[in-house]
């Protein structure tokens, strides 16, 4: 990726993350089109319980989105990796608008049905790790490999998403309270149409650029790569396991708020909400603190928190004390998320990280979507309480494979590609 970038865009100072104009591009479509995102985040759950009245039913419509990220993610990884970065990241906006236009589309023609939703879920779904891992390729090709910088850059890119989280659902809800779920769509899919054009405008064409891949492009070779560092190995792992949990918990907001907040959408959105102001403050600081801390410092002290803090879950809570909650566990997350997207990063080598981060994408979203499929039927035949349960299992499960995956391991190193033995780290 390095290759094709210019001197301009490779800013290896602090004042450069602040004033970086390529930076702000990406800061600006990731806003846009996700700020889009979680207004449906309330919407389109909400659209499938009023069509279905089936929380089981809601479950499996929003799993074939995340069952579409888990399978082009990986059948998608090789052309990920030929097409470059800003092509994938152009063609997932462009597409993905008109898609979610769909929705509203077939409501308003009566023609949407549980299985014709789950279809336009799936194609919407289809984009999302290649666009993912693409965005965050680019990343060394803007500020460097830089640990610390790249930290910084992750935290700053990461805020993005976290702002759009702390908005987007309490406006969601009060919007899809006030105009209707379809209303809700349409402004999502006007928010994809902004960040394609924000990106074919602003970003510059040789940021696209990948660096020859030594070998043949295939997501097979991206998994090879994976499993052969106990760090990625291990990490894949427990990032799969922690998706599984915060899909599962994102699946049962819109129960709780109708078992619990009197079946309001304005609940439901202020629930995710929380979620959205936690990991908001959580990537803020992680972006101070990644000056002079080390990143897989930052990652291993959010993650362990993190699954101690979901234990409190499976205590009966009322809703004051659940949005307390979701704020502690959300800012854990939001600590080490982009320390955990830098480490990971750093140790792939250059040429393989587009096919590499979609198939490691993928895996992480193959827990979400079974995150979604199994929280909602646990949640109709055995309660909230045993799905919470569950969800803290999950937690400490992940918290453990981080731990372990750490210590084995030395300080972040790019792989090496020779595929005849695994790679030893030294302690």
């Amino acid at each position: 990726m390095t290759n094709g970038t210019t001197p301009a865009f490779r800013t290896g100072t602090a004042s450069g993350i602040r004033h970086n104009r390529t930076l702000r591009v990406l800061f600006a479509a990731e806003t846009t089109s996700m700020l889009g995102t979680q207004l449906s985040a309330v919407a389109m759950p909400w659209l499938v319980l009023q069509l279905t009245g089936s929380s089981s039913d809601m479950g499996l419509v929003m799993a074939a989105q995340l069952a579409a990220i888990a399978v082009f993610g990986f059948f998608g990884a090789a052309w990920t990796g030929r097409l470059g970065p800003r092509r994938v990241m152009l063609l997932g906006d462009t597409v993905r608008g008109p898609l979610v236009a769909l929705l509203p589309a077939l409501y308003y023609l009566d023609c949407l049905n549980t299985a014709t939703f789950a279809v336009v879920m799936f194609a919407i779904g289809a984009f999302y790790a290649p666009y993912t891992a693409s965005q965050q390729a680019l990343l060394p090709g803007v500020v460097g490999e830089d640990e610390h910088l790249l930290a910084r850059a992750n935290a700053t890119l990461q805020s993005a998403t976290r702002l759009s989280v702390l908005l987007g659902p309490l406006l969601g809800g009060a919007l899809t309270s006030l105009f209707g779920a379809p209303t809700v769509l349409i402004m999502d899919a006007v928010s994809f149409v902004c960040s394609a054009v924000l990106l074919r405008l602003c970003l510059p064409p040789h940021m696209g650029r990948t660096a020859p891949a030594t070998g043949r492009r295939s997501p097979a070779a991206g998994i090879r790569l994976l499993l052969r560092d106990r760090l990625l190995g291990s990490w894949s792992a427990a990032l799969a396991l922690g998706e599984m949990a915060w899909q599962a918990l994102f699946a049962l907001l819109p129960v709780i708020a109708v078992s619990r907040g009197e079946g309001s959408s304005v609940v439901a959105g202020a629930l995710l909400t929380s979620f959205g102001g936690g990991a908001l403050t959580g990537t803020l600081l992680a972006g101070r603190l990644a000056r002079k801390v080390p990143a897989r410092v930052l990652a291993l002290t959010g993650r362990v928190a993190l699954g101690v803090g979901f234990l409190a879950l499976a205590l009966p809570l009322g809703l004051p004390y659940l949005f307390c909650l979701l704020v502690c566990v959300s800012f854990f997350n939001g600590l080490s998320s982009a320390p955990v997207a830098t480490v990971r990063l750093l140790r792939i080598p250059e040429s393989r990280r587009p096919e590499t981060l979609t198939v490691a994408t993928a895996l992480t979203l193959a827990g979400g979507t079974a995150g979604w499929v199994l929280s909602g039927t646990v949640a109709e035949h055995a309660g909230l309480t045993p799905a919470f349960w569950g969800l803290a299992t999950l937690q400490l499960t992940s918290a453990a494979l981080f731990v372990f995956g750490a210590l084995g391991t030395a300080a972040p190193a790019p792989l090496s590609l020779a595929p005849t033995h695994p790679v030893k780290d030294s302690r």
